[in-house]
């Protein structure tokens, strides 16, 4: 039987999330590969039980003392920088890989990428629900979070991206929407409509979430640069994947204006010349990584 390495970040003094564990495999022609099981509660669940259980004799702030920019630190912190894969990732307690200050080299296989994505659309659908079903304790959620989870950025101006959100809300409209429908009857035809309306409809919160993550995550955060690059030498579980300065654009960059990661993040010697090996693959009870 294969050993289990625990895999664990630790958020504070209080908190340390359970983020599954890697074995060691060897496959029936003798390729080793490993093995990444995900914890029996999700990363999320457990960041929101400890944020509940910090904040059941808080009292709510009132709708007025609640800062945009503390809304989008806290959603950020919450769902993605340590409720997902991610803080696997970005782990503070471990050694920096210094392949990642390559911005050519895969600091991410596809399994990860995909463990990221998932979990952290499940993670911002369930943060949706919660602010729509009870506005009080999601505030006091969200300044738990804003205090106790640590954040490359302590604040953010929350009037730039305030005024972004209005402008979206603007086009999100009755007129706003009335008009996208027709504009969709118009080019695709009104089956395929119904069609996509009624499919959206079953889990509209999670459509709406995964929206959300494929517009301002996957496309415009500087995420796909360092999934991607051109080289993908052994990525390392025991040691920290993504630099500072790598997190910190990923989790702060401003929406309205991607930035390459490329470009963006320090650049440094890569370290070891081996073999590249296959990207990680989605496997039956986890991740498969070469």
């Amino acid at each position: 039987m294969p050993q289990h390495h625990p895999l664990t970040v630790t958020v504070n003094d209080q908190l340390t999330i359970d983020a599954g564990y890697w074995q060691e495999c060897v496959k029936e022609d003798q390729t080793p590969y490993r093995l990444i099981s995900p914890p029996q509660t999700a990363m999320y669940r457990q960041a929101l039980s400890y944020l509940e259980e910090a904040a059941k004799d808080m009292k709510a702030p009132a709708k007025s003392r609640l800062h945009f920019g503390e809304v989008a630190i806290a959603t950020v912190a919450v769902c993605l920088r340590w409720g997902s894969y991610f803080a696997v990732l970005a782990n503070h307690d471990l050694p920096q890989w210094t392949a990642a200050f390559d911005p050519e080299v895969s600091c991410i296989g596809d399994g990860e990428m995909a463990r990221i994505n998932i979990e952290a659309s499940a993670a911002l659908s369930d943060w949706i629900d919660l602010m729509q079903a009870d506005q009080q304790r999601f505030r006091k959620l969200v300044k738990a979070a804003v205090q106790l989870l640590p954040f490359p950025i302590a604040q953010l101006d929350g009037s730039t991206y305030y005024n972004r959100f209005r402008a979206l809300g603007a086009i999100n409209s009755t007129t706003g929407r009335r008009y996208l429908m027709e504009a969709f009857a118009r080019d695709f035809g009104s089956e395929w409509l119904e069609r996509e309306k009624a499919r959206v409809l079953v889990h509209p919160t999670r459509a709406l979430a995964n929206g959300i993550l494929n517009e301002h995550w996957r496309n415009s955060s500087g995420i796909e640069d360092i999934h991607a690059g051109g080289i993908a030498p052994p990525r390392p579980l025991t040691q920290r994947r993504l630099t500072k300065a790598r997190e910190a654009l990923l989790v702060c960059a401003d929406p309205a204006r991607p930035l390459s990661c490329r470009q963006q993040t320090e650049r440094g010697n890569l370290a070891g010349t081996g073999a590249p090996v296959r990207d990680c693959l989605q496997a039956s009870g986890g991740l498969v990584t070469g």
